[in-house]
């Protein structure tokens, strides 16, 4: 049994997840039941990994837990864990809700807002991670606090991924909806000379997308931590877009964690919190393929202003960590 906080994911990796669950002390616990993948599976894997949870806080009994949306199953079974009375005490477990870019920018998950709405006015606050998820939870009048990531702790590996080509790039992608891939690939075809490295599942790409693939685009698949960071140790910069002007994506909190340069898009939440180190682009094939050769020509210059960039990000994040962890402390 631990009386440590206790954070809940129902996926398979979060870095988000893992990074904050170190800061606060707390141990992380990734329930994801893979045996059980598939949209017709859905239903099933929910409720064994409700039934699961439910055990794991049982005998855990943690002081307070966080828990990670969507999906918003995760947090109604861990709103009614921490509102069971307990047999040794008369309180209830706090809660802390954390939200991931998909809770309000994924179709999928509309339906659910409503509920986490609700849900959210029992909890101790929750995080967002960006500033138009703030805004939502400023309209429904609960606790929100704008927690931007924390940078992880990537441990280089001798991984030989990414070595392959004189000029190296490292696209980071879960192939989205909200990336821009066929223009990534038609960039691609524009830099002959510069081999990109796709991380994610493949699997994800639709045929016809696939068959737009140039030559000079591996797809690595879904990497493991020590090839990943490997992959990103290797390459000479890191690309990561978007299409969705509103959320701050994870690969570029990866990219300042490992000191390289990047290729973002041209928002402006992203401008604000990314102003030096990185190539802002609009996300067509002729600007991309441009900011890609400018990443690569300016590579010294650009890596030196991550450095400071990075600084800058942690000191700017400091008091709200700080005021996360007065808040689990209460």
């Amino acid at each position: 049994m631990s009386r440590k906080p206790l954070f809940i994911v129902w996926c398979k990796h979060s870095r988000r997840a893992e990074t904050l669950a170190t800061e606060l002390g707390a141990r992380v616990s990734f329930q994801y039941e893979m045996r059980l993948k598939g949209r017709w599976l859905t239903p099933l894997r929910y409720a064994v990994q409700c039934w699961k949870t439910w055990r794991l806080l049982e005998h855990e009994q943690p002081e307070v837990v966080i828990v990670q949306v969507p999906p918003v199953f995760a947090l109604l079974i861990v709103v009614i864990w921490c509102k069971v009375p307990r047999k040794t005490t008369s309180s209830r477990v706090p809660y802390v809700i954390d939200c991931h870019t998909g809770t309000f920018c994924d179709p999928r998950w509309r339906w659910a807002l409503p509920l986490q709405c609700w849900l959210s006015r029992g909890s101790l606050v929750s995080l967002v991670a960006s500033e138009a998820a703030l805004s939502v939870l400023q309209q429904w009048k609960v606790r929100g606090l704008f927690l931007i990531d924390g940078l992880p702790t990537l441990v280089p590996s001798a991984s030989v991924i990414g070595l392959e080509g004189k000029k190296r790039v490292a696209v980071i992608s879960g192939f989205g909806t909200d990336e821009p891939v066929t223009e990534i690939f038609a960039s691609a075809r524009l830099l002959p000379h510069v081999t990109f490295y796709f991380s994610g599942d493949a699997k994800r790409l639709p045929p016809k997308v696939v068959t737009q693939k140039p030559e000079n685009v591996i797809l690595t698949g879904f990497l493991q931590d020590n090839e990943y960071v490997g992959l990103l140790t290797n390459v000479q910069g890191v690309v990561d877009l978007t299409n969705e002007p509103t959320i701050l994506t994870c690969g570029t909190y990866e990219a300042l964690a490992v000191g390289k340069p990047a290729v973002v898009s041209d928002w402006p939440q992203i401008k604000r919190y990314f102003p030096l180190g990185f190539v802002h682009v609009n996300n067509t094939p002729e600007e991309i393929a441009a900011g890609i050769k400018r990443m690569l020509d300016e590579e010294i210059k650009l890596a030196a202003e991550v450095v400071i960039m990075r600084k800058e990000l942690v000191t700017r994040r400091q008091p709200l960590l700080e005021e996360l962890t007065a808040l689990l402390k209460q």
